[in-house]
Order: C-alpha cells, then structure tokens, then sequence
C-alpha cells in the first residue's frame, strides 16, 4: 500500500475552485477585503473599494457585528488608508533589482525572479552560517519561516 492510497479524503477528487464573481453596486464598484501590511504589525482590516480595475479609495472595515469582541470599529490609520497611492506610485518596485553601483547611487538591473531567490537564499545562508542565527531579525508578524530556522520567533 503507497502512501496516498493511506491517506485518502473524501472530498479530495471533486474539490475545485470556481471563479465566482463579485457583485457590483449601482456605481459598478466592488468591495474587496485587505489588510494594512505596512510596518507596525497590527495587520488593520481594509474595505478596498475598486472599480474597472483600479482602487478608488480605502475605508476601514466598519462591520460591527463580530462574534467574539462585540460591537467594534478597527480604524486603520492614515499610513494604511493611503495605500492606493504606493500601489500606483511610479516609483513602486514591481520586479526584483539588484544593485550595481555603489550603496546610494542609485544604479540597478532588473534580475529574474529565480536570480533574486538564489541570491536572497545564498545570503541568508552565508549570513547564518558566519554569525549564527540569531543574526537574522524575522518580524513578528510577518508570516515567515522562524521554526525552519531552528528559533523562535522572538529571539
């Protein structure tokens, strides 16, 4: 008996994902859900308000109706209410860039996705090889990798 033939579900041969559109309201925009992932941690909920494609503007999530802590009103702060323009910023990095020159003069090259992966790997290997492990600083909150590492998240 393999391995898969063990471990069977259900459900698991009839699951699929289905492209279930979004409603519209009169003014033909759409609401979509985010969170603020911007420095702080706090990961503030966001009503993205989009329409033909682009955000026209973020509102908090003002739904009041939550199961757990009550009525409530998470209320991003600016830096996540404004979002939309670091989107559409034209100086927002859409590709990875690898420096060429000297630290701040400005000079890249566009690299590959697989380039800057393989190097990213290399240096956290060659950083935590030389200085251990606890010489790499992991957010706390930022999904990443701690236990793989050997660490919890908070050294």
């Amino acid at each position: 008996m393999t391995l898969s033939q063990a471990i069977t579900l259900p459900f698991a041969t009839t699951a699929q994902a289905q492209d279930t559109p979004i409603p519209k309201d009169a003014n033909g925009e759409t609401v979509r859900h985010s969170a603020c992932l911007v420095n702080c941690g706090s990961r503030c909920p966001l009503k993205v308000i989009v329409k033909n494609d682009r955000i026209v503007r973020i509102e908090p999530e003002d739904a009041k109706d939550d199961a757990v802590f009550g009525e409530h009103q998470i209320r991003p702060c600016l830096r996540g209410r404004s979002s939309r323009w670091r989107v559409y910023s034209p100086d927002r990095i859409k590709y990875p860039m690898k420096r060429v020159g000297k630290r701040g003069e400005g000079k890249f090259k566009r690299i590959s996705w697989d380039e800057a992966t393989a190097f990213i790997a290399a240096e956290l290997t060659r950083v935590s090889e030389k200085y251990g492990r606890e010489a790499i600083y992991y957010n706390y909150q930022s999904g990443a990798y701690y236990h793989t590492q050997g660490r919890p998240a908070w050294i």
